[in-house]
């Protein structure tokens, strides 16, 4: 049950992370965006409004979150007995700082409830002001940094601004998409104007984010052999890759707003930059989960011993012989061990059964990415049909997903269903016969005009974000991190996926045709990722 609270404890650090920028970041785009444009602007008041109720609910969100992370904690540290050490934890500093986070933000939440009713009142604002930067500051009580025995104070320091720049990036984001759905009917200029003002500001908080965001990782690093070696340094390159993503949209955003406020075409900026938001929007969400993930994991630092060579990564990475055939079922029933046993390292018998689930899905969904291209080129009227092929993968991996459970396993399949690891399984597998249904209802033309055809990217950038919370790396072992090591890559083609397809369907013609490929070839490197897969 430990490791149940430990995975849910990294989804409740992603809703603070989430909560933070809605408030943090939400409170500087009404700051630096919305109250100046309300001088000349008739509607901007409704505007802030809408930004003053996501200000506020993100604040709250923020607040219960925090408090779920801090009741996690006792739960992972449960004795077999099963008593929490309830007492004992929230005597310690860190569930001290924890409460003093809640407390801000509770202040937050307060503060809009009280700009909603009075926008015109500067005590209110003063007050929201104030607890916002409390709450900035506090938040580093509660990262890698306080910990650190040299270099304390500037890595909490580098912590406030790199978070900081994350709130004024991603907030504004959430921002700029309520506007959009307030004003996108109307005709009303604020938001084209709204964008432009916002985006110096995007760049200032990418700036800090960046900058700062490297010094914290190399500190945490600390050389190149951990930044591949470790399940920590891998979780950043991830979170790297899907920073570039996040920021390539980020520029056309940029760059085609300046091009059209020159030229007065605010109708192309209201038709085009949108959905580019919308995808960006995607993406930071899946990069604050990786950071909260982070969080769950040892700096590389702090485990020299556990450290992968390069030649061992690459072991795992480089193609091989697929191992199509699986060990015969007496073996599974002898070889078998509990899920539970977290401690013990695989064996022979585990290697094997890993391998073949991994590349019998693999080839599976190969078959199905290459049935998508054949779709996409418009020159076989059959291959539209390529998403019933996924019914193939689910049947697979309820049949032999879980090793240990039934049927090939000797625990019951409800017994297996409180391990972090098989659930996200399950869901991985639930996801995939979804998406099979869905998306063939969508290229039959069912569902081709209604909010189902959404189905298919919500459902791989689901995945993805499954993948990347996805942990073997228990006390950071090596054999297991190596595991980890195809699952980021994964979770990272998933996230592609389901951003291209996105794309797809809210461009028009024949801007959706480059995201189209996107989706497609991204759905055969998976495909590929899976059927060469390999464990140490």
């Amino acid at each position: 049950m430990s490791l149940l609270a430990s995975f849910l404890s990294v989804v409740f650090h992603a809703l603070v992370l989430i909560g933070m920028s809605a408030a943090v970041g939400g409170l500087i785009f009404l700051l630096a965006v919305l109250l100046p444009l309300a001088k000349s602007n008739s509607d901007a008041q409704n505007a802030i409004r809408r930004s003053l109720l996501i200000l506020t609910w993100g604040s709250a969100l923020l607040a219960v979150a925090q408090m779920l992370v801090l009741l996690m904690e006792p739960w992972a540290l449960a004795d077999e007995s099963g008593v929490w050490p309830i007492a004992a934890f929230f005597s310690t500093g860190f569930a001290h700082a924890g409460m003093i986070h809640v407390a801000f933000a509770v202040a937050l939440t307060f503060s809009g409830v009280w700009l909603i009713k009075q926008p015109a009142s500067r005590a209110a604002w003063s007050t929201a002001i104030a607890a916002a930067i409390l709450l900035m500051v506090s938040g580093a009580w509660l990262v890698h940094a306080v910990g650190r025995l040299e270099g304390t104070a500037l890595l909490m320091a580098m912590t406030v601004l790199h978070q900081l720049g994350a709130a004024i990036w991603v907030g504004g984001i959430i921002q700029l998409l309520g506007l959009w759905r307030l004003t996108r009917h109307n005709g009303s200029p604020l938001w084209p104007h709204a964008l432009a003002r916002f985006s110096p500001l995007a760049v200032l908080g990418v700036v800090s984010l960046t900058f700062c965001g490297i010094y914290l990782w190399w500190s945490y690093i600390g050389d190149w052999e951990g930044l591949i070696g470790t399940a920590y340094g891998v979780m950043v390159l991830t979170k790297v890759a899907l920073l570039l993503a996040a920021l390539a949209l980020g520029a056309m955003n940029f760059f085609l707003t300046r091009r059209w406020l020159r030229l007065g075409n605010t109708q192309g900026i209201g038709t085009r930059v949108p959905p580019f938001v919308e995808a960006e929007f995607n993406i930071v969400i899946i990069i604050l989960l990786t950071a909260a993930a982070l969080t769950s994991l040892p700096p590389s630092i702090d485990v020299a011993a556990e450290k992968a060579t390069p030649a061992e990564v690459w072991s795992v990475l480089k193609p091989g012989k697929p191992r199509l055939i699986p060990p015969p079922r007496q073996e599974c029933l002898a070889s078998s061990r509990s899920s539970f046993d977290v401690f013990t390292l695989h064996n022979e018998f585990d290697k094997r059964q890993s391998e073949f689930n991994h590349n019998v899905s693999g080839l599976l969904v190969l078959i199905v990415g290459l049935a998508a291209v054949l779709d996409r080129t418009g020159k076989f009227p059959w291959a539209r049909n390529w998403p019933l092929l996924f019914l193939l993968v689910g049947v697979f991996l309820v049949l032999l997903g879980e090793p240990n459970g039934s049927p090939l396993g000797y625990q019951g399949f409800w017994q297996t269903l409180v391990i972090p690891s098989v659930i996200q399984h399950r869901l991985a597998t639930a996801v995939v016969i979804g998406l099979a249904l869905f998306e063939w209802r969508v290229r039959v033309g069912g569902l081709a005009v209604t909010r189902w055809r959404y189905a298919f990217p919500v459902l791989c950038i689901t995945g993805g974000a499954l993948l990347l919370t996805h942990s073997h790396t228990l006390l950071t072992i090596k054999s297991q991190f190596l595991i980890e090591v195809s699952h980021s890559l994964l979770g990272f083609l998933g996230v592609m996926m389901g951003v291209g397809r996105l794309l797809e369907l809210r461009l028009p013609s024949p801007a959706n045709r480059l995201p189209g490929w996107l989706w497609a070839m991204s759905l055969v490197l998976t495909g590929l990722v899976l059927l060469f897969y390999r464990e140490l």
